[in-house]
């Protein structure tokens, strides 16, 4: 029903109309109500989301109460011209796009939405408006995901079908690349061998077609499932195959206008090397990935939008406007992807540059932390500010993101300040990490086992080795404890507690001594994962080697335990780990030993050292050297190298020194 328009006044008596002056002003034409209020309905929605922004999020000052009743009525101006105005064709399933779209953004209403869109389908169905049908169908997908994602898996294979029967290939790419997604979520081992599968399928569309930036982005998006799934040498693989692919089309015109693409292909390959542990070329890759991130920054657009354009000859017959897929004033179509703005990738790009450059941080001034500050001081900084036309939860959405990205940068600085042995400033960024440890989201379990396993590790360093062991030995770090679903980030957390637990009690004086045997077994059934990371490879031989176990130590197994771990130490240039076969080798095969290769290879373990920043074992080094002069007669060298390790010492933290000098006392009694 109509709402009835104000009457004029038609009667006017004598009286008054003798007191005004006549005018020939013409009368007013008629309110328009279904347009006044459709604007009005935009007014109040942009009112909503221009109170929004990151800064006003982070310091509460966004008033949700008004923001939720300027929205509450946006929706019902729309609400009302939907139900009491007779409108056009057109115009009907324009106002139920917004209309559902909003409601999808800003309530959890999804059965009014479902219902308004299912509706919107028949009308458009009727009068075949294609493009209005296919944004109805996309945004359904997603409701329908809200509630039952298998159902909204099944829907979106009829839409995808329908649009391969017309041979709409923009809205193929968009509907398929919307289904990977979905599929990724879900996130089983089934669900991402059939993404891979969708994505194949659009590679083989796009390269028929010619629609090379299309075929471009599908193929890095193949590469980063690959990696996501598995970083084993097969998986790694697959994903070099697949960006090698995308690279052969970066040299066209279409592809390399589109900086997001070429910057994610760059992402993904550092990612292989840094999953492969190839420092070399991780470095490479990662001055790669910021040429790219810094000389295309003009041609990002200011919310991360992405537009991949689509060349196929049919476009001209695709529906298309101003939703999932784009027409511009020259008729050419474009898919339209949301992304993450540039100032984010370009924080993210500081985090993935610090990991690439972690192995000569103590040797290169430290600039490996120097980048994770960075970008720690970009996503705390004026950014914030900027305001964002979006619905609330866009903005909260990336709130989260960058505070999830902050989180990694403080947990990897404070993984850097322990390998240098910088225990006070690692101890202070832990605590930081730790306050904010409940407000972390379910998804970041990763994070959370981090930090726990960053906790033990602070402990072991400054010698509470009780507190350190009852860490490590908590049921989640257990490798007996892994199962099909464990994630491999999470066995190897698992494999590096037991290695710190075996150091803490491989002394046979301690307590729990005993359980040496079962840790070292327990770690069996996972060989073949630690031969296929060298870090593991190198602390799995190094432990092998100093194990007080009878069955495990000859000379010559010993040698093949510090040989294999020195290698694998030098193929990733870990100048800790380096360090401490170094300092075996010392120990175990030229201890009393007269020579120039003694102190060869005592002063090698202590420049090591040196270079590693590692105050313990570069007093453990320089009391070596100084063991090997006194041998050699050079009493008075010797005697300052040992002073040397001796003021090293006096800098160990206390709970250190006393366990040394226990250790010390224990060997002299024996």
């Amino acid at each position: 029903m109509k709402p009835s328009q104000p009457k004029q006044n038609a009667q006017v008596t004598s009286s008054t109309r003798s007191s005004i002056p006549t005018t020939s002003a013409s009368p007013l034409p008629p309110v328009d109500y279904q347009l006044l209020l459709l604007s009005l309905a935009e007014d109040y929605l942009a009112a909503a989301h221009g109170q929004g922004s990151l800064k006003a999020l982070v310091d509460r000052e966004i008033n949700m109460r008004h923001y939720y009743k300027l929205v509450a009525t946006g929706l019902s101006c729309l609400e009302v011209v939907l139900k009491r105005f007779k409108l056009q064709p057109q115009m009907e399933a324009n106002v139920r796009l917004r209309y559902a779209s909003v409601l999808y953004d800003e309530t959890k209403n999804m059965r009014e939405a479902e219902q308004t869109l299912s509706e919107g389908i028949k009308l458009c169905d009727r009068y075949r408006l294609l493009d209005f049908k296919y944004n109805m169908e996309y945004l359904l997908a997603l409701v329908l995901f809200e509630g039952s994602p298998r159902a909204s898996l099944k829907f979106l294979d009829g839409v995808i079908k329908t649009a391969e029967a017309y041979k709409h290939n923009a809205w193929v790419y968009g509907l398929r690349f919307l289904k990977v997604s979905l599929l990724l979520k879900l996130s089983s081992h089934q669900d991402v061998l059939s993404a891979l599968t969708h994505i194949r399928s659009i590679s083989g569309i796009a390269e028929q077609s010619g629609d090379k930036a299309i075929l471009a982005l599908a193929s890095t998006v193949e590469a980063l499932v690959h990696l996501r799934g598995s970083t084993s040498a097969e998986s790694i693989e697959q994903a070099q195959r697949s960006l090698a692919m995308a690279r052969s089309l970066q040299l066209d015109a279409r592809v390399a206008s589109i900086p997001q693409v070429v910057v994610l292909t760059n992402i993904v390959d550092l990612a292989c090397s840094l999953q492969q542990c190839d420092p070399s070329q991780a470095v490479n890759k990662m001055q790669a990935m910021h040429a790219s991130l810094e000389s295309r920054s003009d041609l990002w657009h200011p919310d991360g939008t992405l537009l991949v354009p689509v060349h196929s000859q049919d476009s001209s017959k695709t529906p298309g406007g101003h939703g999932l897929v784009r027409r511009s004033s020259q008729g050419s179509l474009a898919v339209t992807f949301h992304w993450t703005p540039w100032e984010d990738i370009y924080a993210l790009g500081f985090l993935l540059s610090s990991i690439a450059t972690a192995h000569k941080n103590t040797s290169d001034g430290l600039k490996s932390e120097q980048m994770l500050k960075e970008g720690i001081r970009r996503l705390d900084g004026n950014n914030e500010n900027v305001p964002v036309l979006k619905p609330i939860s866009s903005i909260t959405s990336r709130h989260m993101w960058r505070q999830n990205l902050k989180r990694y940068l403080q947990t990897h600085l404070v993984f850097a300040l322990c390998t240098r042995t910088a225990w006070k400033a690692a101890q202070e960024g832990l605590q930081k990490l730790q306050d904010t440890a409940a407000s972390f989201p379910q998804d970041l379990e990763l994070l959370d086992l981090l930090i726990q396993y960053l906790d033990g590790v602070i402990k072991q360093g400054i010698g509470d080795l009780d507190d350190a062991l009852s860490v490590f030995q908590r049921p989640h770090f257990s490798v007996t404890s892994v199962t099909a679903t464990t994630t491999q980030a999470h066995l190897e957390l698992a494999i590096l507690s037991t290695f710190n637990s075996i150091l803490i009690i491989r002394d046979p004086s301690h307590p729990s001594h005993h359980l040496l045997p079962p840790l070292l077994s327990s770690l069996e059934p996972h060989l073949p994962h630690i031969k296929n990371s060298k870090p593991l490879t190198s602390a799995y031989n190094l432990i092998l080697a100093t194990s007080p176990n009878s069955s495990l130590p000859t000379i010559p197994k010993t040698k093949q335990y510090i040989h294999t771990a020195l290698s694998a130490a030098k193929a990733i240039a870990n100048n800790q780990l380096l360090c401490v076969a170094l300092s075996l080798m010392s120990d175990k095969f030229f201890k009393g030993v007269v020579g120039g290769q003694s102190e060869k290879s005592a002063r090698a373990s202590e420049t090591m050292a040196r270079k590693a920043m590692d105050a313990l074992w570069r007093s453990v080094g320089a009391g070596i050297v100084g063991d090997t002069m006194e041998l050699a007669g050079r009493g008075e060298e010797a005697e300052k190298m040992r002073d040397l390790g001796r003021e090293i010492a006096r800098g160990l933290p206390e709970g250190v020194v006393q366990w040394e000098d226990a250790a010390r006392e224990d060997v002299d009694m024996r």
